[in-house]
């Protein structure tokens, strides 16, 4: 005689939380959309209550081969916005420098990255190629997701190289930014991104661009410390083009 199974009566699981995920990648460098496929496969991204992510590539702007519009990226940039932040010894303000053809193509695929976030309902992590995802990546991020959406944050840096002294510290492991460097990984909500686009066009490398916004309080900025993605290699040392 058969019997039914029995239903085991407790705790539900919290439900998980998936998340839009673009990654930026240039079609000629398929080995670096390959590695970080492979980084993904080694971090336990997915376990009950915590971040799915649904990973999208975004194929990236080649600024060497293809047109990028003034209206969306400038053609050259004034280092004296950057060098309020900037330390490093010769560096200084007032100099006018042509955007090299890869910081154009690097913004501007920013700039598409943010159009699709603007027309979105939910927020949307942004990610490039070079990123490496920390053991700690889908617990923490829940989290802090979720204390950023509570404090109306626009933008969530999940890795950065903080260039001025913290506004304030908002919730443990969470900080309201100044300035910060690199793009490889921060969560965009869709009213961040509108902001954005009606800021251009980007007159600076990508990062500096960001930074100056959360600088001019145009853009509110929350930064995850310690962090949850770090740059893979050469990446994280050149501390991305702007600097």
């Amino acid at each position: 005689m058969s019997r039914s199974p029995r239903r085991i009566r407790g705790k539900r699981p919290a439900a998980s939380l998936s998340l839009r995920t673009l990654v930026i990648n240039l079609d000629r460098r398929k080995d670096r959309w390959s590695g970080l496929c492979a980084r993904l496969r080694e971090v336990k991204l997915l376990e009950p209550g915590e971040v799915e992510l649904k990973i999208e590539r975004l194929p990236a702007t080649d600024g060497v081969s293809e047109e990028v519009p003034v209206s969306a990226v400038g053609l050259s940039w004034d280092t004296t916005r950057n060098a309020k932040y900037d330390g490093r010894s010769g560096y200084c303000g007032g100099v006018e420098l042509r955007m090299t053809p890869g910081e154009r193509g690097c913004a501007m695929s920013h700039v598409r990255a943010w159009r699709l976030v603007a027309a979105a309902s939910r927020p949307v992590l942004i990610l490039e190629d070079d990123a490496v995802l920390g053991k700690s990546f889908a617990k923490r991020l829940k989290v802090k997701l979720r204390e950023a959406e509570a404090l109306e944050a626009e933008a969530l840096y999940l890795g950065h190289i903080n260039g001025a002294p913290w506004r304030q510290k908002k919730r443990p492991g969470l900080y309201e930014a100044e300035y910060l460097w690199t793009t490889v990984a921060y969560v965009l909500w869709p009213h961040g991104a509108q902001k954005l686009l009606e800021l251009l066009p980007v007159d600076e490398p990508v990062d500096n661009f960001l930074g100056w916004q959360m600088a001019e309080r145009r853009l509110f900025a929350l930064a995850v410390v310690p962090e949850l993605v770090t740059q893979d290699g050469a990446g994280r040392s050149r501390k991305n083009s702007g600097r």
